[in-house]
């Protein structure tokens, strides 16, 4: 991904050459904001159940709410909320995350590290990342995120955050809320059973409706529940999805070359061990051949004294 500055230019003539260049695919092909055709599969998914999910509240939950402070309380709350995510969403979307251009390109270091594939000429540093599906340099990176099909940096970060805040908020809302009404429609609750009967639903068939209908929220909740559980981890740590990954990676490649390494030590150490085996077999050998012959040469001076008495 990096390129010295001074050997930028020389470097990435070949990608300018032949019919269709990656430069110029980059440049021609840059995604300047989520809402840019074609979306994805995921970002259609995200989409239709978020809105899925609020369409069940405002059908489901919130017309059967008691007609009092606290249900339009509990309605105004959702309200506000829905509309401080849906402008966070907004933001998050139109919002292009990529890096600034170099304002003076001849004060820079010449010997500065540069992306390879666009043509900025700012220094990269640790946060930034070229995103090869927006295919542009995104400053802070924190991920490209599929679901709204846009890179997630620093213009956009915290919308992003504020954004799976209030879905999560929602969701519970939504869960809990509904669940409230359930409890009070089975404990005959004059304010729920008159919003119930004033519908075209019985008791059971508001029970049946609704309670299907919260697969939906539940299963919300527990994807971007999730998501949030992991950057207010991050957020903590004081990192990015980014770095994370990148670290979690080096720990991975330390640990599997640590292994061989313990792997190869064993290795060599079985191989010594054969070898002083060898030897000591060797050692044993030549050590009993040595016996053998000195019996021999004993034997032989027994026999040549008792002959020579003899004599």
């Amino acid at each position: 991904q990096f390129l010295v500055g001074s050997k930028r230019r020389e470097r990435a003539l070949p990608l300018l050459v032949g019919p269709v260049s990656l430069l110029s695919m980059d440049k021609s092909g840059v995604r300047k904001n989520g809402f840019e055709c074609p979306a994805t599969n995921q970002q259609i998914m995200a989409f239709s159940l978020v809105l899925s999910s609020t369409g069940i509240a405002a059908g489901l939950v919130f017309p059967f709410a008691p007609n009092n402070s606290e249900g339009i309380a509990v309605t105004i709350l959702y309200v506000v909320l829905f509309v401080i995510g849906f402008a966070a969403m907004i933001y998050t979307e139109t919002v292009d995350p990529i890096r600034e251009q170099a304002t003076d390109i001849a004060a820079l270091d010449r010997n500065r590290l540069v992306c390879q594939y666009c043509d900025n000429e700012k220094p990269m540093k640790a946060t930034t990342k070229h995103c090869h599906l927006c295919k542009k340099c995104v400053s802070h990176f924190d991920h490209h995120c599929i679901f709204l099909n846009t890179c997630i940096g620093a213009k956009n970060y915290w919308t992003f955050f504020i954004l799976i805040t209030m879905i999560v908020v929602l969701q519970i809302i939504h869960i809990v809320y509904q669940i409230i009404l359930f409890v009070r429609l089975a404990n005959g609750n004059k304010l729920v059973t008159d919003r119930v009967n004033a519908s075209a639903l019985s008791d059971s068939a508001y029970y049946g409706l609704a309670g299907v209908s919260l697969i939906i929220p539940i299963v919300v909740l527990a994807a971007v529940g999730s998501l949030l559980a992991f950057h207010i981890y991050i957020k903590v740590i004081g990192t990015t999805t980014f770095l994370w990954i990148k670290a979690k990676r080096r720990m991975r490649l330390e640990r599997q070359n640590a292994e061989n390494e313990k792997k190869r030590q064993m290795e060599r150490a079985d191989e010594e061990r054969r070898k002083i085996s060898a030897a000591d077999q060797v050692d044993d050998k030549n050590l009993a051949e040595r016996f053998v012959t000195d019996v021999t040469l004993v034997s032989e001076g027994v026999h040549k004294e008792v002959k020579g008495e003899n004599v």
